[in-house]
């Protein structure tokens, strides 16, 4: 009987003295102290089962990982009623060295707040760093405003990848920081990076507007304070870390004027430099002035001619485009991928109309150096603007977010894509109905719609309408023969994968101890364990009759046609706005939904949009003026 007491004792000693009863009373003081998630706590990483929308939020590949900075999200915490669209505090992050489908796929989600990072921001520009491991970020508005006053112009936010799905932030200052206090940050911009040996890596956001809740600088609440064109395109070599302008006049036709909303992409492999070709969007030449969220000032930027410019020289270009080009839009998303026969294609996805009514589920591919335009007969299950995407793997295109406009609800919708995610195979043009991702699949090929069209133009000298002789001699440089046989451009790479490994100490010698020093161990654990098992009854149960007594102040909320004045009367309601901004005449961005805590009943009725079908004629930028009729 006393040995197996004394045997009882030593084992309840050594339970008490193993990290596992530590860690037990960790877990214990965290559930007493520290709030746990419930059923109505709002996620910048939702589950499936509790997303509806992503939206506003910017991708890039680093290594073997795909990230997300910034943006919004909606859910239904509990099940019935929509919460947000809220402001997204993490940076979030998806593996991609193995396969995985949408309904499983695991997103990783990394506190900016604990990690040093910017406050949240929506519709930013991003640049991608030379080394392949790290992105920068510049403008993006505070969504709802919050925040808005801690923007930093102290320097530009970097985020450097770890290899495991997270990484750090930390603020880089450029080497002429003054430059950066002198221009207004904005949001919407046109935002891209060029890599090149002969000039290093330029990084650009193009245009965009500016307003209180984009730029701490800016301050007021009437017409002169929001929405301002911001004509500057801002350059950043990444390499001596020095900020720069580019002029934009050239397509803009006007110092003064801005570019809202389109899309940029290099293509290195065309002319000694390689060309930036910025695509969409709407031009403004109106120094302010917004009115109920539609755009009234400006022209398309058509797509029935293309802009891009040298970014060693800064030189711009147009040339004309043959085929059927996208209609006008914006919010769209584009990635370009180079063929096996020396083609090169640009995917143009989704967007929306100007007038915020009208969604497009197509995908359109501009491929060079024959400048035509060919539509994939494939459509995604529904219209999308506001999202972004990027080619993962070797043939893929991940689309991340994005909502539609029509619905009342068009940003609390519930997304029919799980996580929010899409799965193009960019060279069968085809969508994958589970959102499948291959890591294994093969190699890019051009698409067969857009070898058919080489193989019956053939002689692309006389085929395209080329603007100059000089864009014709430096685009057909190099032929497009898509009968040369093609070695395999797979490459086989290891990526080292950082992991960290737990060694615990294990003390296997046996050491004596006598029976009243164990019994006074094992009564002071207990005791321990009694007091936090009192403080976790005492804070529950206070908690609860808070919770229980408190009354629920958010009510359905009718919403009406988009436009910023209702949604800045929402927030001054709220307290977040000292004023409501007055009515201008520039175009800005639909009514975002409630914030933080606002609960509301979905609403499924629709309105009808018009689409505006004007189509100015446009003045083209190169060696000899041409005028372009679409």
């Amino acid at each position: 009987m006393g040995a197996s007491l004394y045997s009882l004792t030593c084992d309840l000693l050594l339970l008490v003295q193993s990290s596992y009863f530590n860690l037990l009373l960790l877990l214990l003081l965290s559930i007493a102290f520290f709030p746990q998630p419930t059923l109505t706590q709002q996620l910048d990483n939702p589950p499936a089962n509790r997303l509806l929308r992503r939206g506003y939020s910017r991708a890039i590949v680093l290594g073997q990982h795909v990230y997300f900075d910034g943006g919004e999200v909606s859910q239904v915490p509990d099940g019935r009623t929509s919460v947000g669209p809220d402001p997204v505090n993490s940076t979030l992050s998806i593996d991609i060295s193995k396969s995985w489908s949408r309904s499983s796929v695991e997103i990783k989600a990394m506190s900016k707040a604990l990690h040093g990072g910017p406050v949240a921001l929506s519709d930013q520009a991003l640049w991608a760093d030379p080394s392949g491991n790290a992105f920068y970020v510049i403008g993006g508005r505070a969504p709802w405003f919050r925040n808005a006053d801690k923007i930093k112009k102290d320097g530009i936010w970097k985020f450097t990848a770890d290899g495991m799905g997270s990484g750090k932030w930390e603020l880089e200052e450029p080497s002429n920081r003054e430059m950066l206090k002198s221009i207004n940050l904005a949001e919407k911009a046109a935002w891209v990076t060029a890599h090149g040996a002969s000039f290093g890596s330029i990084a650009y956001a193009l245009g965009g507007y500016t307003s209180v809740a984009t730029d701490p600088d800016i301050h007021g609440d009437d017409d002169k304070a929001n929405y301002i064109p911001s004509p500057v395109a801002i350059s950043y070599d990444l390499r001596t870390k020095t900020l720069g302008t580019l002029d934009m006049a050239p397509i803009l036709g006007s110092s003064t004027s801005t570019l809202f909303d389109g899309r940029a992409i290099y293509v290195p492999q065309f002319g000694p430099n390689g060309f930036v070709f910025v695509l969409g969007g709407v031009k403004h030449s109106s120094s302010t002035g917004r009115s109920n969220g539609i755009a009234v000032a400006g022209d398309w930027l058509n797509f029935n001619y293309v802009t891009f410019f040298d970014p060693k020289t800064g030189r711009w270009e147009s040339q004309v485009t043959s085929g059927v080009a996208p209609e006008d839009r914006i919010f769209f998303c584009v990635v370009g991928v180079a063929g096996q026969a020396g083609t090169y294609e640009i995917f143009v996805y989704g967007g929306a109309d100007r007038h915020w009514t009208k969604s497009f589920d197509d995908l359109f591919i501009l491929s060079l150096p024959g400048f035509v335009w060919l539509r994939a007969d494939a459509r995604s299950s529904q219209p999308r603007n506001n999202h972004d995407c990027v080619v993962i793997g070797k043939r893929q295109m991940l689309v991340y977010g994005g909502n539609f406009f029509g619905p009342k609800d068009y940003l609390t919708s519930k997304d029919p894509w799980d996580q929010g995610l899409g799965i193009f195979d960019l060279t069968e043009l085809a969508w994958d109905a589970e959102g499948k991702y291959n890591a294994s699949a093969d190699d890019y090929r051009t698409p067969k719609v857009v070898e058919d069209w080489y193989r019956t133009h053939n002689n692309l000298s006389s085929d395209v309408p080329w603007t100059t002789n000089a864009l014709k001699d430096t685009f057909l440089a190099d032929a497009v023969d898509f009968d040369k046989k093609s070695s395999s451009t797979s490459t086989s790479s290891s990526t080292a994968t950082a992991s960290a490994t737990l060694n615990p100490t294990n003390n296997d010698s046996s050491t004596s101890s006598n029976v009243g020093a164990i019994a006074g161990g094992v009564a002071g654990g207990v005791a321990v364990l009694v007091i936090i098992a009192g403080l976790i009854y005492f804070f529950r149960f206070k908690r609860a009759k808070k919770s229980s007594s408190k009354p629920n102040p958010a009510q359905p909320i009718e919403t009406g046609e988009p436009g910023v004045e209702s949604e800045a009367k929402t927030l001054k309601d709220k307290g977040e706005l000292p004023t409501e901004p007055q009515a201008t005449e520039l175009y800005v961005p639909p009514r975002e939904l409630a914030s933080n805590h606002e609960i509301w009943e979905l609403d499924a009725s629709s309105r009808t949009g018009e689409l505006d079908t004007s189509n100015p004629a446009y003045e083209l930028h190169a060696a000899t003026p041409v005028e372009v009729k679409p």
